[in-house]
């Protein structure tokens, strides 16, 4: 179906050559936004060229997604401005911690979190100067609870929701709102793990929509993380137990380990802290 929902909103998606980037970019060509879509093969320009054929309007951009800066250049100098950035980009080498290799850590962590932050740190000045702006990062349920065998992807994708945090914080006063989206969806990278009823239920299509409600500009969440898959999606938030207060000056291993139960325990009052300073505070009783 074809929209004006983005109409005069100029979109860079990094990643957008498969999977859920595709789907992204061919949703927001229909939805009436200029997409520049980013990726390190030809497929990209396959995807700017079916946005086009069903008469929206697309750029192509071959570039991987830590050149961040030549993906904003192509939406600056192809359209004159940047609204909103999508990074999608990213890949698995799957080990058991026993036999990961530096190699698999170091390309991992360089793709998804260089890749993320080179995106963002092009956008931003852009997206501060015109006091408006949407970015979309991608986590992982991995990042939120771990996985077996992807310790390198876990924790990746959970340095992108510190950085997808911190730029929420900043970006705030400028009407720059910046979330993640912890995706679950059949693609060229999960197909292999995934059964045939996962399949079915997990597609891109229904993962969409909800990354471009967080990516319009009319969407007031800020530094979210939005679990979403099979039409499903929700907001994840942190919860902490009461806890306890023992005597700073007397604390010792022992008396900790007796009130371990009341330090991890939620059946009593329990907090939802959002920032580093709800932390300070708890702390140190101020």
């Amino acid at each position: 179906m074809t929209t004006a929902l983005f109409e005069g909103q100029v979109v860079v998606v990094a990643g957008g050559g498969g999977g859920l980037g595709r789907q992204y970019c061919l949703d927001l060509g229909r939805a009436g936004a200029r997409v520049v879509v980013g990726g390190r093969s030809a497929t990209a320009e396959a995807v700017a060229a079916e946005i086009i054929q069903a008469g929206g309007q697309a750029l192509a951009c071959v570039a991987d997604v830590r050149d961040g800066a030549r993906l904003i250049e192509t939406a600056l100098d192809g359209y004159g401005r940047l609204d909103g950035l999508i990074v999608n980009a990213g890949i698995v080498r799957d080990k058991s911690f026993a036999k990961l290799t530096v190699d698999d850590w170091r390309e991992v962590m360089s793709i998804t979190v260089d890749g993320a932050f080179a995106c963002s740190q092009a956008a931003w000045p852009h997206l501060l100067a015109q006091r408006a702006g949407r970015i979309v990062l991608t986590s992982s349920g991995a990042a939120l609870h771990g996985n077996f065998g992807q310790a390198n992807y876990a924790a990746a994708k959970g340095a992108v929701i510190g950085l997808m945090r911190t730029l929420a914080l900043e970006g705030a006063s400028k009407n720059v709102f910046t979330n993640a989206v912890a995706p679950m969806a059949t693609t060229p990278m999960t197909e292999a793990v995934f059964d045939e009823r996962l399949k079915q239920a997990l597609t891109a299509e229904a993962v969409s929509p909800y990354v471009l409600a967080l990516a319009h500009p009319t969407c007031r969440e800020n530094g979210a993380v939005i679990e979403a898959g099979g039409g499903w999606a929700a907001k994840v938030r942190w919860q902490r137990a009461a806890g306890i207060r023992l005597d700073a000056q007397s604390l010792d291993a022992a008396q900790v380990l007796a009130r371990w139960d009341d330090v991890t325990g939620f059946d009593g009052e329990v907090t939802y802290p959002t920032t580093t300073l709800d932390c300070l505070r708890t702390a140190s009783g101020l």
